[in-house]
């Protein structure tokens, strides 16, 4: 197995995500502030702002409206941004600088106004308007057997480099990967390796070794 692709950090591309466009509200879990923004692919995002995202932010609250082109998404996050211009908040201090959209947090108290105009944008479709806790979920049931393809190569990397003195520190980066993506599947409530618990139990061993 090629040593590049066993240390990717997330099994999952940015267009695993259905079709349109997204304009999503990122409630963080402290209740302090959300994120504005729009996307393609609102897992691959929220990924970016933080890998433990599942725990970072408030899922169940967040939320997500469907728009058909990239301009709607873009015009639609430009009128909240816009509206809550006087509410922004400090973006919180884990967020990568890559992450970008530093800008883009607003305080909590203003969550309503932000919240109707997404439901707004809707025009009463209530099926373009999906909680973040749903979509996730439902990206990573799409992509579960793939995962498990990717988690199993992951944790056979974290077990090889742990047995060579060259390779050991490479392990730790691989294992926390593996640990992160691991942990959300288990926080969506979405069972791995159902139907073989020996490698179930490798590759949450090889998940522990992340330091």
């Amino acid at each position: 197995m090629p040593r590049h692709s066993a240390q990717l950090t997330t099994p999952f591309t940015a267009a695993s995500a259905e079709g349109g466009w997204f304009v999503y509200l990122l409630a963080l879990a402290d209740g302090s502030a959300f994120k504005v923004g729009f996307s393609c692919h609102p897992l691959h995002r929220a990924f970016t702002f933080s890998r433990r995202y599942f725990e970072q932010f408030d899922l169940g609250r967040s939320l997500l409206v469907r728009l058909d082109t990239c301009p709607e998404a873009r015009v639609l996050e430009a009128a909240i941004k816009n509206e809550l211009a006087g509410h922004r908040y400090d973006c919180p201090s884990w967020v990568p600088a890559e992450a970008g959209g530093h800008t883009e947090w607003f305080d909590a108290f203003q969550w309503q106004p932000a919240e109707d105009r997404v439901r707004a944008a809707s025009d009463g479709d209530e099926s373009r308007l999906i909680y973040m806790s749903d979509f996730v979920r439902t990206m990573l049931m799409r992509q579960a057997r793939s995962f498990e393809f990717w988690a199993l190569h992951q944790a056979q990397f974290v077990a090889q480099a742990l047995s060579s003195s060259v390779d050991a520190h490479l392990a730790f980066g691989s294992a926390r990967a593996l640990r992160d993506w691991v942990d959300a599947y288990r926080c969506c409530g979405i069972p791995l390796f159902p139907d073989d618990p020996a490698v179930r139990a490798f590759v949450t061993d090889a998940a522990r070794q992340s330091g």
